[in-house]
């Protein structure tokens, strides 16, 4: 037998048996309620993969230290309450997950040290409170995930070949320079509202982001916190950025390679000099804006040409939306603005695809909307949709010049799941009885 998958069964205790299996390269006792391992399982110095996830195993024997072959260990939602010293010995290991392990706390220790060849390393969620410094002696590991790891004190020096780093944004106030990861891709911070203890320190020091010029998708999200000035147009190959913006003029500059850009917490108007590089710029994602107007004006209009998304959610000051100028829109998505009263320029947008408005109760009229010849995906308050105009149909439906019928129109209003492309001509199809 070379793999034994006991996934979500009913089985509640492995036989000492398991040791005879001496040719097993995987075994899965995933989401079982198995409640601990027989040291037999070190017998089985053939295997390569091993998941407990989502047991109620709560320690490892140390036997596991014997399968010098492994290279997968999966502890994802398992009861376990800390690693085992052993777990250095685990020399050909490559990937360890260890996320949403709510009883794992403590120190994770030094001997994980030893695992050389370890590429990815996930404890997110854990409740550790020191991660050793040893974890630097490990030259292979590409991704390391310590998000919402709140418990954790600091950040220890790491590896410098990291490609990914995820940590919890109130290790931002501890943190050394990480300017020397050079080699990072991807870096995501994220957290809530930093602690009391957190504001006493200040804002965090974060100008050596500036210096990771590899990264090509960053995340610095924490709730009600200004940071202070960044130039991110350092970093010629960004193409996604999601930040807390409290104040916009605190973002002095956007690499032109930024595709996806995502602010949270906007309190004061963008100014054009934020978006004067922006030229790739395809999407704009706006959470909990907290401005009354947004407005896109001619030079804003110009900037983002190649703007093709836009997504305003949880803005409840929101009240006025004017996007004329954004002529290559092709999504407009406003959900939970429940103060949205107006919107001005939606019958200029002739590129107009799709139009959401979900949980905007305020907003009492829409422009004419007659004239756009694109739209195929609308969603509006109920209060509206007697109110609208029948637009034309999408030339790639072949109904030239043909007009919906308001019959047809509320049923695609109600239709409001965006389905396969044939399903949706089908669906018009029947509706006209072709």
């Amino acid at each position: 037998m070379l793999e034994l998958d006991l996934s979500e069964s009913k089985i509640i205790e492995l036989p000492v048996s398991i040791g005879n299996l001496k040719k097993l390269r995987k075994m899965s006792l995933h989401q079982t309620n198995i409640k601990k391992i027989p040291d037999q399982i070190g017998e089985i110095e053939s295997l390569l993969e091993l998941d407990l996830s989502g047991t109620d195993i709560i320690e490892l024997p140390t036997s596991i230290g014997n399968l010098k072959q492994l290279k997968i260990l999966r502890l994802d939602e398992c009861a376990i309450r800390e690693l085992p010293k052993v777990i250095g010995m685990l020399e050909n290991l490559k990937a360890l997950h260890a996320n949403f392990c709510g009883n794992m706390k403590g120190e994770i220790p030094s001997e994980i040290g030893g695992l050389s060849f370890c590429t990815k390393l996930e404890m997110t969620k854990s409740k550790i409170r020191r991660l050793s410094t040893t974890i630097n002696k490990l030259s292979h590991l590409q991704q390391l995930h310590l998000d919402q790891c709140n418990e954790l004190e600091q950040l220890p020096d790491l590896p410098v070949n990291l490609k990914e780093l995820k940590f919890s944004s109130h290790l931002l106030w501890t943190a050394h320079d990480l300017s020397c990861l050079t080699n990072l891709v991807h870096l995501h911070i994220r957290g809530d509202t930093p602690r009391l203890l957190e504001f006493r320190l200040g804002v965090p020091e974060i100008e050596w982001i500036e210096r990771l010029n590899y990264l090509e998708s960053l995340t610095l999200v924490t709730g009600d916190v200004t940071f202070p000035p960044i130039n991110l147009a350092t970093l010629s190959r960004l193409q996604i950025l999601e930040i807390t913006c409290v104040d916009p003029q605190s973002l002095m500059g956007l690499p032109s390679t930024l595709e996806k850009l995502t602010l949270h917490d906007v309190k004061s108007p963008m100014g054009r000099s934020l978006f004067s590089n922006s030229t790739n710029l395809t999407s704009l994602y706006l959470l909990n804006c907290r401005m009354r107007e947004v407005e896109f004006d001619d030079l804003l209009g110009r900037q983002l040409k190649e703007l093709h998304s836009l997504e305003l959610k949880d803005c409840a000051m929101l009240e006025r939306l004017l996007v004329s100028r954004l002529e290559g829109l092709q999504v407009l998505s406003m959900r939970g603005c429940p103060g949205l009263i107006e919107t001005r320029g939606l019958e200029k947008l002739e590129s107009l695809v799709s139009l959401t408005f979900d949980g905007c109760g305020s907003l009492k009229e829409l422009p004419d909307l007659s004239k756009l010849k694109k739209p195929w995906h609308l969603i509006v308050p109920d209060q509206l949709q007697e109110k609208l105009p029948c637009p034309h149909h999408p030339d790639t439906w072949d109904h030239h010049n043909s007009v919906i019928s308001r019959c047809l129109l509320r049923k695609i209003i109600e239709y409001r799941y965006q389905q396969p492309t044939r399903e949706r001509k089908n669906f018009l199809s029947s509706s006209y009885g072709r």
